[in-house]
């Protein structure tokens, strides 16, 4: 049996909007092609209207050339407090995504925490901590940005 350590990504942001505002923004899963959208390769596939536990989003990436599919389940919605997806389909052997939303005065800090390991046959854990989290780290900063964005131009 072989076995690999999971990976642990943390992002924040602090949002000049309630939480209640910016965590409805985030539940309507159509949302994700504003957030990713500039990343190239990035496309919202399909999803179901929500978030609620049981629903389903699909995504496709770009990553070393391929175009790579990767579905997520809802698992956990804590309205306006948090939600949680995992990946049920895709090249990763855990892939665990916990949004938090907290108030701080008229502003929300928002938390992603992200488990991630790439299968044994893709590289594993080194695979996932040479590759993929600096790829995390990169659209995160461009989610943060688009987000700022949003904010800015009133859509949020």
């Amino acid at each position: 049996m072989r076995c690999s350590r999971r990976v642990r990504v943390h992002f924040e942001q602090l949002v000049p909007a309630t939480r209640e505002r910016v965590f409805a923004f985030h539940a309507d899963p159509s949302n994700l092609a504003h957030l990713m959208g500039t990343l190239d390769g990035f496309g919202l596939l399909r999803h179901d209207g929500s978030i609620a536990p049981g629903s389903v989003t699909s995504v496709r990436e770009r990553f070393a050339g391929s175009s790579i599919r990767m579905d997520f389940r809802h698992v956990r919605c804590e309205p306006p407090h948090m939600f949680e997806e995992h990946l049920i389909a895709g090249p990763f052997a855990l892939f665990t995504h916990v949004h938090r939303f907290q108030a701080e005065g008229a502003a929300t800090r928002v938390t992603d925490e992200l488990e991630v390991r790439l299968r044994w046959w893709l590289g594993g854990e080194l695979a996932t901590r040479i590759l993929v989290a600096p790829r995390l780290r990169r659209a995160f900063a461009a989610r943060h940005a688009a987000l700022s964005r949003l904010i800015e131009a009133g859509a949020l």
